[in-house]
């Protein structure tokens, strides 16, 4: 006797965010991301945001005249 064919493996649920943008009846913008790509859009804003730090930080000491 042969054995039956396995049953497939139920689909995961999607993981990420979707979000629709809606202007009037006419204009509608979808957008989805992944998790992963939502981890990548956090590491550049937070990369962008520390290096922003830093630039900032040195104008305001350039700025300074240190006297002995």
């Amino acid at each position: 006797m042969s054995d039956p064919l396995p049953m497939p493996s139920p689909r995961a649920a999607p993981t990420g965010a979707h979000a629709t943008l809606r202007v009037g009846d006419s204009v509608a913008l979808e957008a989805r991301i992944t998790t992963g790509g939502l981890v990548a859009v956090a590491a550049i804003v937070s990369a962008a945001l520390l290096g922003s730090a830093v630039i900032v930080q040195a104008a305001r000491r350039g700025g300074e005249v240190e006297q002995a």
